[in-house]
């Protein structure tokens, strides 16, 4: 079977005029997977899969650009130890 090679609107009028329905269902099942929700911001926004590798890149720069991190141990103690702080 030769390969398809369609543009973006070639490939829109073809679904168009030759899909069943089927091959629709399928369609609309892989654009609402890409939509789903796969991990939330620290803020609870929710990231689609597109905004979550997006988000993790951003965060990896501003480390690779000298941004303060912190190990396990020590988000542990500051979070244990905040009404300490606050007095």
């Amino acid at each position: 079977m030769e390969a398809m090679n369609f543009t973006r609107e070639q490939l829109a009028q073809y679904i168009l005029n030759n899909a069943k329905d089927s091959v629709i269902d399928k369609i609309k099942a892989l654009l609402e997977k890409e939509d789903e929700t796969v991990a939330y911001t620290i803020k609870g926004q929710p990231l689609n899969k597109k905004e979550y590798i997006s988000h993790v890149e951003t965060i990896s720069k501003k480390i690779d650009d000298g941004a303060k991190t912190y190990t396990s141990n020590e988000v542990k103690d500051y979070v244990l130890n905040r009404k300490a702080r606050l007095g």
